[in-house]
């Protein structure tokens, strides 16, 4: 329950960003948040400067809830594993998956493991720019299809309850519209694809 604004409370950065995720990563506001925790709106700007700082906030905290895969990993079940973390990160946090896409930077204790992951695959046989890649398009794929599946539930959604949403004959399948929908069919083109890549192969 909101607690009223204005009460006095010892208040950390730590405190602000959970509140953030609570109130829901893609839609908070900086008054929502401080209704959530019970204090002035105005006292929030000693410890951030404005929201897309606390927005970068919230995700870092959102980075260090879950495990990362080890970078030494081989690469092509070390790149299914990141995509497999940030679902989660996009499970735990509804929303994570747009904020993450709309960010103004990337968030610095991502981009520690990426700079991991990048040499890893790198070091098994690729071009530094495809390691660099394929890092990424895992990461944005994962955020991308997540966000997928908030639409297509929506638009489910809106058939129970008014005109059916026509969809062309090889998107009407259990694969689309269920758990992680293409995701797993798209990356394991993109894998297959990579593997023609490898300089050693």
């Amino acid at each position: 329950m909101d607690r009223k604004p204005g009460r006095r409370r010892a208040l950390t950065v730590d405190m602000i960003a959970q509140a953030a995720l609570d109130d829901g990563i893609a839609t908070f506001s900086m008054p929502s948040v401080a209704r959530r925790l019970g204090v002035a709106h105005s006292g929030l700007y000693r410890y951030v400067t404005d929201r897309d700082e606390l927005l970068m906030t919230a995700l870092e905290r959102a980075i260090a809830e879950v495990s990362w895969p080890s970078a030494d990993l081989e690469w092509r079940e070390l790149l299914e594993a990141i995509g497999t973390t940030i679902w989660q990160m996009c499970e735990r946090h509804p929303g994570l998956d747009r904020a993450a896409l709309s960010a103004p930077k990337s968030p610095p204790g991502a981009e520690v493991f990426v700079e991991q992951y990048i040499a890893s695959i790198q070091r098994q046989g690729f071009l530094l720019e495809d390691a660099a890649v394929a890092v990424e398009f895992v990461m944005t794929l994962a955020l991308s299809a997540s966000a997928e599946m908030d639409r297509l539930r929506a638009i489910e959604a809106r058939n129970q309850t008014g005109p059916k949403v026509p969809v062309l004959k090889a998107y009407d399948t259990e694969e689309v519209w269920r758990g992680r929908g293409w995701y797993d069919r798209k990356l394991e083109i993109v894998l297959a694809g990579l593997t023609a890549r490898r300089i050693d192969s």
